[in-house]
Parts: C-alpha cells; structure tokens; sequence
C-alpha cells in the first residue's frame, strides 16, 4: 500500500539505523502502525534479539504515528519506559495502537493552540501470541516555525 511504501522510505532515508536494522512497514494507517524486523539483523550474543533493537523497534512505530499524523512539526522523544518480559528469538513485530481518542484530541488541540504538545504512547512486541515487549513513551510535536 501506498502509505506503508511512503513511510518505509522516509524511514530509511531519514533514520538510517532503520534501514540496517532491516526494519519494514506493514501496515501505517490512522489507527495502527506495525513495524517488523528480522531476527537476522538484531540478534544477539545469547541468540536473541538485541534489547536495544526492540525498543528502537517500538519507538520508531511510535514515532512514526505521530510523524503519520503531525504535519509541519518535529516529534521527538522526551521519555521511554520499557519492559523487557520475554526474550524474542525470531523475525518480529511492534505494534503502536492509537491512544484513547479523548487524550488524542487534546493533544492536537494543545498542538494547534500553543505549538507544542505532548503525547503518551505505547507499543508492543509479541511472539506466538505472548506478549515480549511493553513499551511507553512520551513524544514532543513541535511546529516548525518558518525560518524568516
């Protein structure tokens, strides 16, 4: 789909550790975003997946909603919590759902309103349907002002 091409090229040209990681869209859409990235490429010394990989996994579709949504601003990250329950050992995927729509709303509002605003998202990575991965995190959009 057209969107997922999109933003799997803004990816790899932008943020290029996601193109070494072997990062992928599969699906970018208003209400979710799915990223996946093969074992092969984030593996580890114990035969699993690199922590790191998995939390720049689940914050790249994080970030990626926003990027999704925000035109014209800079998104960046402020804080990350994660929780590392399972060990992955396979091809995976992050999952970034939308936030409860009233949290949403006042985050574009505030965004329209001051230029900035922040926004609490979560993600997770499961494997055969047990969940590995949760992770939380609160992204900045900041409007860019034009350059005069």
């Amino acid at each position: 789909a057209f969107m997922e091409r999109q933003l799997e090229a803004y990816l790899h040209q932008h943020i290029p550790i996601s193109k070494a990681m072997g990062i992928s869209v599969v699906q970018a859409d208003l209400k979710k975003i799915i990223l996946a990235a093969p074992f092969s490429l984030n593996i580890n010394h114990k035969k699993t997946v690199f922590g790191g990989s998995l939390h720049a996994v689940a914050t790249l579709a994080c970030w990626s909603f926003v990027h999704l949504h925000v035109k014209d601003a800079q998104i960046v990250i402020t804080k990350s919590d994660v929780d590392y329950l399972l060990p992955v050992d396979a091809d995976f995927q992050a999952v970034c759902l939308m936030p409860e729509n009233e949290a949403w709303q006042r985050f574009l509002k505030i965004l329209q309103k001051k230029g900035k605003a922040r926004i609490h998202l979560s993600a997770t990575i499961s494997q055969n349907e047990r969940l590995c991965v949760d992770y939380r995190a609160t992204f900045a959009a900041i409007r860019k002002v034009d350059d005069v």
